[in-house]
């Protein structure tokens, strides 16, 4: 079976690729505290994951080439830099960073880049990279999308979405690698936020209904707390299947969509 992984494929294998219909993604996580019960590798990891499966079941298919770009790890985690493990950049090498590197899949021939998005904080960076890399190349297919915003999710989940560490990530982990949950040390913290559900929610990092900045104060603190956000004691392999299987069949979608926008242009 050929490779998905743009980094184990020679230069004249990636040409061959790019004569054809193709799209390549990039993951973008972050390096993180995610509780007690969890490695500080899960945004990167679950993004992966999910680029990992959507590009195999494209790939499947034989009508278009995707490939997956080496996941970006570091990433603005300023919430969380007190807990130990949690190594992140400033937001302004964030967005020079995503800048550069989508700018070199441009010029290196690569007609659609779909950045796949695994830590909410990264929502404004990728949109404000792509949208200066958009004003230099703007016949270039760019793409952005948070995972968890696939897939109708709410409606999988036994808690409501929270984002972080709680039952969708550990549920999701579980299925990427479940010999690195221990979920005895999993628990339920929910933040106390300076707005309510109905208007930051599902994604209080994002771009929904409202974009607020509030007191990090009411962000769980090192020392004091799990670093969870939400309930991970209802996680199970289960849950985190539907989860893979309802994102990826939207991001399959998603990618072909893309491409068969981007053929019509040419």
């Amino acid at each position: 079976m050929e490779t998905i992984f743009l980094a184990e494929l020679s230069w004249p294998q990636i040409a061959e690729i790019q004569k054809k219909a193709h799209l390549i993604i990039l993951p973008v996580g972050s390096t993180e505290q995610h509780g007690h019960h969890l490695p500080v590798d899960v945004d990167s990891r679950l993004a992966t994951l999910l680029a990992e499966q959507a590009a195999q079941k494209v790939n499947a298919a034989k009508k278009i080439r995707v490939l997956v770009a080496p996941t970006i790890h570091y990433t603005e985690v300023e919430t969380f830099k007190e807990f130990p493990g949690t190594i992140g950049i400033s937001l302004d090498t964030e967005v020079r960073l995503l800048q550069d590197v989508v700018r070199s899949f441009i010029t290196n021939g690569f007609n659609n880049i779909l950045v796949l998005n695994g830590h909410s904080s990264n929502t404004i960076p990728i949109n404000t990279a792509l949208r200066q890399v958009n004003s230099e190349f703007s016949d270039a297919g760019l793409y952005a999308v948070n995972w968890w915003s696939l897939g109708n999710l709410p409606k999988i989940l036994k808690s409501p979405l929270s984002l972080h560490a709680e039952e969708m990530e550990t549920s999701l982990y579980l299925v990427a690698d479940p010999d690195k949950v221990d979920l005895s040390k999993a628990g339920t913290e929910y933040p106390k936020l300076s707005l309510s559900e109905k208007w930051v929610t599902p994604d209080f990092y994002g771009l929904g209904k409202t974009v607020f900045y509030h007191y990090r104060k009411k962000y769980p603190k090192f020392g004091k707390s799990k670093g969870i956000m939400g309930d991970a004691t209802t996680a199970c392999k289960e849950t985190g299947e539907k989860i893979a299987k309802a994102v990826v069949a939207d991001l399959v979608e998603i990618i072909v969509e893309i491409v068969a926008s981007e053929e019509k242009k040419c």
